[in-house]
């Protein structure tokens, strides 16, 4: 198994554990979700640096748009915490 499968396959058992632990939660919240979904791909990202440049640079782009997502999440739950 390559490197790049590794990364795939622990990507999904660490969604899908999040996701079973969610659903036994109730939780139902998707700004949460979203945000624990998120870090949780940048941590990944982070422990798979030994990836190909290629699988690097294509992670760089994807760890930039989760980055500004989640920016975005904040923000709003920021302005929705001021306003009230």
């Amino acid at each position: 198994m390559s490197i790049v499968d590794r990364y795939v396959c622990f990507l999904s058992i660490l969604v899908l554990g999040t996701a079973v632990v969610f659903v036994w939660a109730g939780e139902t919240r998707l700004d949460l979700c979203l945000s624990v979904y998120i870090i949780e791909t940048l941590a990944l990202n982070q422990l798979f640096v030994w990836l190909s440049d290629r699988a690097r640079n294509s992670l760089a782009w994807v760890e930039r748009v989760f980055v500004v997502c989640f920016a975005v999440i904040v923000i709003a739950e920021m302005v929705r915490i001021i306003t009230g």
